[in-house]
């Protein structure tokens, strides 16, 4: 991947007569060029120590740090360039990316589209922007960004192979698309054979169209014939694993998310899938460590990490933390008859028994809601 250099600030300081200002930007600009990013750090640092004013030598700094992988430190930085210049273009693209690679898609959203609103022809900023849709579950948005993405670098079969996942997740999420969708699918698995043949992602994909259309054993031997051959593709373990946890193979489905947490850069909801699953054959003790450190690596997690939060704490007598995992679902958004009567039950063993009651009863209303819907007419 090609990164832009940003060396506007030394048009600036070119003109400036201090000697030790213009030596530091001129070896942060040669560490660059060579790949020292930690030497560009250090003289990054001191250009905007000696020049705290200057956007560009932030921006500069920021990405001393991005290629480092200090996001952290990163998007502090970039933050603050683009407070002081928001026409800096790549410093939203940067503080995008930076967010993203935090796995907080929810902020790396806005920058992006800052990015891409300002330049929507560069590849980099559609392709993050339609990663970040994905990660969001904003399948239709995702499509659209990754689509600008093909029509840049028709190539690229990353970016082919996302668009192809956001088309599965929209036939996944509403079925009355899936007719529309397949086609739009099969064009995009027919791109990516043309630009390589053997590439693993038309397998990958084949098993994600399987287990949209509820071949899950089907899914599962493409995935386990495709492992034997590349064993080490960031998220192919962890969608065996969720395959394996849906059809209640829980050794199995351990298994493939410990092989995933061996890799690399596993895939970051690797960490609650596995809680999740101590949860389901009620090892509470082991699953609380991974779900607090899925919570602090995604702390966008959703409203599902909650509940088996609080699942684990009633195995474990723990109603007072029980009652506050699962009032934090519900504050997610969580609307379900079974999180409500779970939170009846921790907070009657809590000691509370008004928020027990009101909790039953909305608990029961939903129950009714969903036999209406279910079975509608009846009584």
């Amino acid at each position: 991947m090609r990164w832009l250099v940003l060396l506007a600030a030394l048009s600036l300081i070119a003109q400036d007569d201090e000697e030790l200002l213009a030596r530091h930007a001129a070896s942060a600009a040669a560490a660059m060029k060579t790949g020292d990013y930690v030497a560009a750090e250090k003289h990054n640092r001191e250009v905007v120590r000696l020049r705290p004013q200057l956007a560009e030598a932030e921006v500069n700094l920021g990405l001393s740090l991005f290629l480092q992988k200090k996001y952290a430190e990163a998007i502090r930085v970039f933050e603050s360039s683009v407070k002081r210049k928001p026409e800096l273009e790549n410093a939203w693209l940067f503080l995008g990316i930076s967010r993203f690679n935090l796995n907080r898609p929810a902020q790396a959203l806005p920058a992006l589209q800052a990015y891409v609103s300002r330049r929507p022809d560069d590849f980099q900023g559609q392709y993050f922007l339609g990663l970040t849709y994905l990660a969001l579950e904003r399948y239709a948005d995702a499509a659209a960004s990754l689509k600008s993405a093909r029509a840049i670098d028709p190539h690229n079969i990353d970016s082919l192979y996302h668009l192809a996942q956001s088309y599965l997740g929209q036939a996944r999420n509403i079925p009355s698309k899936r007719d529309s969708m397949w086609p739009l699918y099969q064009t995009t698995v027919n791109d990516i054979a043309a630009v390589d043949p053997a590439s693993f992602r038309i397998a990958q994909l084949r098993a994600g169209y399987y287990e949209v259309v509820g071949q899950k054993r089907e899914a599962i031997r493409e995935l386990e014939a495709l492992l034997e051959h590349d064993p080490k593709v960031r998220g192919l373990h962890y969608t065996l694993g969720c395959l394996h946890t849906e059809a209640h193979e829980y050794d199995k489905a351990m298994d493939q998310f410990e092989a995933e947490l061996r890799l690399d850069a596993p895939y970051p909801r690797t960490y609650f899938q596995l809680g999740h699953v101590y949860v389901q054959v009620q090892k509470p003790r082991q699953a609380l460590p991974w779900l607090k450190k899925a919570l602090e690596i995604e702390p966008e997690s959703g409203s599902q990490l909650w509940v088996d939060m609080g699942r684990a704490y009633r195995l474990m007598n723990l109603p007072l933390d029980a009652l506050g995992a699962f009032e934090k679902a519900i504050q997610l958004g969580e609307r379900n008859a079974s999180v409500y009567y779970q939170l009846a039950m921790a907070a009657r063993s809590a000691g509370k028994p008004k928020r027990a009651r009101e909790a039953l009863e909305m608990s029961q209303r939903l129950r009714s809601e969903e036999n209406e819907t279910k079975h509608p007419g009846t009584q």
